[in-house]
């Protein structure tokens, strides 16, 4: 069965990296290897969308069903990249050293070449003991098989999403205790590895989080080196990999992971786009897409993003066609349409919110001194709360700790740095006031509702981290000499 789930996991990556190829195909910077990294969201996500929508319009979720629409797409667009001879390994106009480079150079001391096999043999390590503790035991968490799995067994077994009920007991609400206003990626990427398996493994559906890590590893490291130099590209992954709750949700099943690599390469096609690979305008629109249809948390991180790509466009006189790129920056969000329709017409929205947290916070909630009226509070604890967890070292080591104090020291910010902190502050914030003044501070009192938001941004948070260390990695060009003229 290990053969059939990297079948169920090679098929959407391949999808991904054909579209990369057509919406890339003018691209010279982006490597075969970052391409790779980018593919296996792009296809998820579009899948899992797929998904949906056969089981809201009553087709069973069938091997053959989910399949069709994928081998489809996969001949389709293998036509059109043959057709216009669109090449598949991308011809970089400036080609960078490689690693194996770096070992086989002779200009390099050993000191230099054993630091590198050092960080390397120590990010393979860490990666693949994420992939073989994902395989050791079945879903251990109870948040990711009460939110996530069992909903994603019961409609497996079904083979449907369980709508031919009441709009309240949707989704198998009257016999599960998921959160029905959750959306479907999660899960949906479980039945899809259970179709190609044959039965649901609580094993082998697990396997999906060790590749979102791994995507996230390929990306942040491309970047980076882009940015600074080899080497502190890979000490930056090693700390970025050993934060112990992104290796915890990477072998569990919970979305955060998921969503903070969607947000990261959101994150990422943002700043590519703005640097002048108008390409990138798409994929901005497809992952931030893809991101909604994770967690309902993506919104307060998503909605700032795309306000700052428009005020960017809207505002850079240099930017010709600015129209065209904040549209085709926007298409991809049609996708996501009948996800809120559906929320919205059934009323699992908001309602649904209600009626799911209302005995949580009656019983937390109904003695609080601080309440205002049934939705309203006042607790700026929370603030010191917040603070106080943003720089403990237990969940995230030194980044969150020594990000606000890089911040500080490193003066006046780029403009593409500000529009990624934009995003980043905007959704710490929307967090602190709905903790702070809202019956929502109930699920504040435990701190592992913090570090699952927090890991959320994490990855970005290191993106703009890596921006931040540019000034300091970089070296400026030699001045010219002055020239003095001779008196005759």
């Amino acid at each position: 069965m290990i053969m059939l789930t990297c079948i169920a996991i090679l098929l959407p990556t391949i999808l991904g990296f054909f579209i990369i190829a057509v919406i890339l195909r003018n691209d010279v910077e982006t490597t075969l290897g970052e391409r790779i990294g980018f593919s296996f969201p792009l296809g998820a996500g579009i899948l899992t969308l797929q998904m949906f929508l056969l089981g809201v319009l009553r087709v069973p979720l069938t091997l053959l069903n989910t399949t069709a629409p994928i081998v489809v797409e996969l001949i389709g667009l293998a036509i059109w990249i043959c057709w216009k001879k669109i090449p598949f390994i991308p011809i970089i106009s400036k080609p960078e050293s490689s690693l194996f480079d770096e070992f086989s150079s002779s200009q390099n001391h050993w000191a230099k070449k054993c630091v590198f096999a050092i960080l390397l043999l120590w990010i393979v390590a860490k990666i693949g003991s994420v992939f073989l503790l994902t395989g050791l035991r079945p879903i251990y968490s109870w948040d990711a098989w009460a939110e996530w799995s069992a909903g994603a067994k019961v409609f497996y077994n079904a083979h449907s999403l369980l709508l031919d009920a009441p709009a309240q007991d949707f989704f198998g609400k009257s016999a599960l205790l998921r959160m029905i206003f959750y959306p479907l990626h999660n899960t949906l990427l479980q039945i899809w590895i259970s179709l190609w398996n044959g039965t649901f493994d609580e094993v082998l559906v697990k396997f999906c989080n060790p590749i979102y890590l791994l995507c996230l590893a390929i990306c942040f490291y491309y970047t980076t080196v882009r940015e600074t130099n080899r080497i502190l590209a890979l000490t930056l992954l090693v700390i970025i990999l050993s934060s112990p709750l992104m290796s915890y949700h990477a072998i569990e099943l919970n979305s955060d992971l998921m969503l903070g690599v969607y947000l990261f390469l959101a994150s990422v096609s943002l700043l590519k786009a703005m640097r002048g690979n108008v390409a990138y305008w798409i994929l901005t629109g497809v992952y931030s897409t893809e991101a909604l249809f994770i967690k309902e948390h993506a919104f307060f991180f998503i909605l700032p993003l795309i306000l700052s790509a428009i005020v960017y466009l809207s505002f850079d006189i240099k930017r010709d066609h600015w129209k065209f790129h904040i549209l085709s920056m926007l298409i991809p969000f049609l996708a996501i349409i009948p996800w809120y329709i559906f929320v919205h017409y059934y009323g699992l929205g908001f309602e649904a919110l209600q009626s799911f947290a209302n005995p949580v916070y009656n019983a937390i909630f109904s003695e609080d001194p601080n309440r205002i009226n049934k939705y309203l509070t006042f607790h700026p604890e929370i603030l010191t709360g917040y603070f106080y967890w943003f720089v403990t070292l237990n969940n995230f080591n030194v980044i969150l700790f020594f990000s606000p104090l890089l911040l500080i020291a490193h003066g006046k910010l780029t403009k593409e740095s500000l529009y990624l902190l934009f995003p980043i502050v905007c959704y710490m914030l929307s967090f602190i006031i709905l903790y702070m003044f809202t019956i929502a501070f109930a699920w504040f009192l435990w701190g592992t509702i913090f570090f699952r938001n927090t890991l959320i941004f994490y990855p970005t948070i290191c993106l703009l981290i890596v921006l931040l260390l540019k000034k300091y990695t970089t070296i400026p060009p030699p001045q010219p000499r002055p020239v003095f003229e001779r008196r005759s």
